[in-house]
């Protein structure tokens, strides 16, 4: 009896122990679609990360930085088209990555100086896979 009691003490201490959260920095991120974006845009430089460092599971902003993209330079008219696409394909690969996405802002930065930055909320992400008509939120 006194072996039961022992089990049961010992099974209910180590169950009851809180998990940690696993610190999300982005820094252990598979990049499949980040290439991806890379073969489309082709920019010289690729920034992704969350806004904020905190729990994995977690809802969360991540940001994403394309600079000098030779297919963005001059291709206004569609760079919120583009935007789009580069916040979907981000969707993807942090969705593969276990992340839960709230925001994805997208930074086009050009070297003539032109930046331009786009914000996708969590409901125009869904809806990112159905319809290409949505209006992004755009920041000053």
């Amino acid at each position: 009896m006194k072996k039961i009691i022992l089990y049961v003490i010992l099974i209910a201490t180590f169950s009851c122990q809180e998990k940690k959260d696993v610190i999300d920095n982005g820094e252990d991120l598979d990049d499949t679609f980040i290439q991806e974006i890379g073969k489309l845009y082709y920019p010289e430089k690729i920034a992704a990360r969350p806004v904020e460092i905190g729990p994995r599971n977690e809802k969360k902003d991540y940001i994403i930085d394309i600079t000098n993209s030779d297919s963005l330079k001059e291709n206004s008219k569609n760079l919120i088209l583009n935007s789009k696409n580069i916040a979907y394909l981000y969707k993807k690969h942090l969705m593969k990555n276990q992340r839960n996405p709230k925001h994805i802002i997208v930074n086009i930065k050009r070297t003539n100086g032109n930046n331009q930055s786009f914000e996708f909320d969590e409901k125009k992400l869904i809806k990112l896979d159905n319809t290409k008509n949505q209006e992004p939120h755009y920041i000053q």
